[in-house]
Order: C-alpha cells, then sequence, then structure tokens
C-alpha cells in the first residue's frame, strides 16, 4: 500500500513506527514523526534532520534506551543520556566520553550490570562493580582483576551459580 494522505500516514506509524520510513517528505510532519516514534523508538532513524526536535529524542530514549544511537550529537544532553541509561544500561556505550561520570556508569550498570563493559577503566571502582555484579553476576568477567575479591565473587555466584567460572 502507498502512503497518500497525512491520515493514512498516521495510521500507519500508529501501527508500526518503522512505517515512517515509507512516509512521502510532502506528507511528513512533526506530528507524525512524533506519533512513529512513541510507537517504536528507533523510528527516530527516519526523522528527517529538519524536523528532528529535541522532544522526539526524549521519547525514544525513554521507550528504549538504545535510541540513543540515533540522537544527533548536539542534542546528546546529560538529561537525555541518564534517561537512556536508566532504561537500557548498554546505552552507555552511545554516551560521549565527556558524559560518561560515575553517577551515569552506575546508574547503567544498576539497570544492566553487563553494561560494566561501557564504563571507562577509570571508573570501575569498587562500587559500581559490586553493583553491577549484584544486578547480573557474569558481569564480573569485566571486573578488575584487582578488584575480584572474595566479596565480588560470593556476590556474584549467590545471584547465579556459573559465576563461579569467573571467580579468581
Amino acid at each position: 500500500m502507498r502512503i497518500t494522505t497525512a491520515k493514512e500516514a498516521m495510521k500507519a506509524v500508529r501501527e508500526t513506527g518503522f512505517a515512517l520510513e515509507y512516509v512521502p517528505d510532502d506528507l511528513m510532519t512533526a506530528e507524525i514523526c512524533l506519533a512513529a516514534v512513541r510507537e517504536t523508538a528507533y523510528a527516530l532513524v527516519y526523522v528527517p534532520d529538519d524536523l528532528m526536535t529535541a522532544e522526539f529524542c526524549l521519547a525514544a530514549v525513554v521507550k528504549n534506551g538504545h535510541a540513543l544511537k540515533y540522537v544527533p550529537d548536539d542534542l546528546r544532553t546529560a538529561e537525555f543520556c541518564l534517561a537512556a541509561v536508566r532504561e537500557t544500561g548498554y546505552a552507555l556505550e552511545y554516551v560521549p566520553d565527556d558524559l560518561r561520570t560515575a553517577e551515569f556508569c552506575l546508574a547503567a550498570v544498576k539497570q544492566n550490570g553487563y553494561a560494566l563493559k561501557y564504563v571507562p577503566d577509570d571508573l570501575r571502582t569498587a562500587e559500581i562493580c559490586l553493583a553491577a555484579v549484584k544486578q547480573n553476576a557474569y558481569a564480573l568477567v569485566y571486573v578488575p582483576d584487582d578488584l575480584r575479591t572474595a566479596e565480588f565473587c560470593l556476590a556474584a555466584v549467590v545471584k547465579n551459580g556459573h559465576a563461579l567460572n569467573h571467580a579468581n
């Protein structure tokens, strides 16, 4: 089906945000783009640059933190990045280096311990690493050797016995 009216476009993006890819340029509006992004965060990739707003980006990252990947660099603010990592810890991968603070890293690993993979080495503190291991025992693999104490290993094994494979 070819989209020929704004009403058809709105109906299509409300069913699946990915339909935004097929909305003709002359029918593309901010309202249609926002509806698409609210339905499917990844539809952000199809929002034209001239219509891209902070509102679209925030709607996307709150729905799915991985959408941070598609947020233009100039809109990757602390607010957006923190919302993204709180929703999906793995979004830490897309947080600009200058925003990867202890606060962001802790929020990310509390949501998904495996996000420890994206925590800069100098921020892999005992607090952040322990929070990661308590959330996901397999995060132990990213804990620096000097922090793999009995406490860490016990926390990991209590969470999941298979983590014993990564204990010292």
